[in-house]
């Protein structure tokens, strides 16, 4: 054999023997992590937590950090002409991700610069009609208050005469609310179900009953009755013999006797019953009309009061034209000053927020890309880039995935029933096992289902710790617990200082 054929050989070996060990690795760590998913199905319950809190599972990723387009408020759609990261690329703080062209740059400057303009014209245009309106609404409050002191003494004398009729209605109004209140609660309440003793009178009936056909079954009636009908038949012809078996027959009769005394209590009791159950639905019914009637009865009440205050009203115009008008202006003019100051203010406020959101957009857009220019906020290892040339932006999107390692998060898989509870900027609690507990907060809900099967489909949400994060590694089982509190986290933190403390003490 010569060499090139020994070498070829060997290097055929090699790739052999590579292959079966990269293979055993696969296979070693799709079981183990088949196993730590296993493992993370159930976390644990946290004491003290609410019960509506959410928890969820999953690993940790050390230095994964993302970046996203969030200038999801433009109409216009910038168009990308360079990308400038590809996977692996070492990046620094500042350093350039994309870039987009001139022309739809501008467009999309002016769209916002022309937004703010029309917001702050309409601000300060806001701000003169507030004033306007305001002067306006209080010299009206101030003429219904001149008015209302004319009108008071003539409306204080119509009062008076109209007091008595309508103090009469409000009694007999009274009167029938009271014997409304009677009849319902006499209905809702079932009394007169107790009144006639249904329950106790069912209960006595069924226990016979239930007796009744015990005996039927354990005496077989129906045969005790055959036999002594026939033994009476052929009484006159009875032998010896048959003489001594008559005692047998008296123990039937008996039994037959105490059946048919039960079969007569069975059916008075029954009678009884059904003559109660009637009774009752009669009275029941009758008192279902009577606060029927006696609603009706309160709310013909209640209209001739509206009738008559109406007829006071009307009295009150024959005696001075426009003494109605004047009263019901006066009495309004305060709920309708209040009520235009209160509207004035949440329109200029409204104006006012619209002013200050078109603002923060421009100033985010400025921020963001007002060179052109798309910037990494942090240093790192390019993992994933969303963004490619030739393409428009638009919408919520995923610019970059680079590897920092000051950073550590939580891909953790909540169940499609928790995830509507859930957003990015959520407050959450994370136990990372063997390690300390964190605090953190949602960073990115991915949209697309991870669905395990046809009964389990979960949503992937990515949350970032806080605090002291060294010593952490990537694919460590994580619990995470959703919409947890300041409160709730002082607590937990609290009780397990305590049971530090305890475990030190033994």
């Amino acid at each position: 054999m010569d060499a090139k054929k020994k070498k070829k050989i060997i290097i055929i070996a090699l790739l052999c023997v590579l292959l079966l060990i990269a293979a055993a690795a696969v296979v070693f760590f799709v079981r183990k992590r088949a196993n730590t998913q296993m493992n993370m199905q159930n976390p644990p319950a946290m004491e003290g937590m609410d019960e509506n809190i959410v928890s969820a599972s999953g690993l940790t990723s050390v230095g994964m950090l993302e970046e996203f387009w969030e200038l999801d408020f433009l109409e216009t759609k910038l168009y990308v002409d360079e990308s400038y990261l590809s996977t692996g690329d070492e990046v620094e703080a500042g350093t350039a991700v994309f870039h987009v062209t001139e022309e739809t740059l501008e467009k999309a400057r002016k769209e916002l610069e022309d937004a703010l303009t029309d917001a702050e014209l309409a601000y300060r245009q806001g701000v003169i009609d507030n004033a306007t309106e305001s002067i306006e609404a209080y010299a009206d409050y101030e003429e219904e208050e001149i008015n209302q002191k004319y009108a008071q003494t003539e409306y204080e004398s119509a009062v008076l005469d109209a007091a008595e009729t309508v103090k009469a209605l409000e009694e007999e109004i009274e009167e029938a609310r009271e014997l409304a209140e009677e009849y319902a609660k006499s209905v809702n309440e079932d009394y007169y179900r107790d009144y006639y003793q249904i329950d106790e009178l069912y209960q006595n009936y069924y226990e016979h009953f239930t007796m009744l056909m015990e005996f039927y079954e354990k005496w077989d009636v129906e045969e005790l009755e055959s036999s002594l009908g026939m033994m009476g038949q052929s009484q006159s012809q009875m032998s010896g013999q048959e003489q001594n078996q008559s005692s047998s027959s008296n123990v039937s009769d008996s039994k037959l006797s105490v059946y048919n005394l039960l079969d007569d209590l069975v059916t008075e009791e029954g009678e009884i019953y059904k003559t109660a159950l009637e009774s009752y639905e009669k009275a029941k019914n009758k008192a279902e009309a009577g606060l029927e009637q006696a609603n009706s009865n309160l709310a013909s009440l209640e209209a001739e009061l509206v009738k008559a205050q109406t007829e006071y009203e009307k009295s009150l115009v024959l005696c001075k034209a426009d003494y109605e008008t004047t009263l019901a202006e006066s009495n309004n003019a305060q709920t309708i000053y209040e009520t235009t100051l209160q509207s004035l203010e949440e329109t200029l406020a409204s104006l006012e927020d619209a002013k200050t959101e078109a603002e923060e957009n421009l100033a985010l857009f400025e921020e963001t890309i007002g060179d052109g220019y798309f910037y990494t906020k942090d240093a790192g290892t390019i993992v994933v880039n969303g963004i490619r040339e030739d393409t428009y932006l638009s919408g919520e999107t995923i610019v970059v995935v680079y590897n920092n390692p000051e950073t550590v998060t939580v891909s953790a898989n909540v169940d499609q029933s928790d995830i509507a509870q859930i957003a990015v900027g959520d407050s959450a609690y994370v136990v990372v096992s063997g390690y300390e507990n964190y605090q953190g907060t949602v960073t990115l809900i991915n949209p697309v289902t991870q669905a395990q099967s046809r009964s389990s489909v979960t949503y992937q949400v990515t949350v970032s710790l806080e605090g002291d994060l060294s010593g952490l590694d990537s694919n460590l089982t994580a619990y995470v617990y959703f919409g947890v509190t300041e409160e709730m986290i002082s607590g937990q933190q609290q009780r397990g200082e305590g049971k530090a403390e305890n475990e030190r003490a033994d």
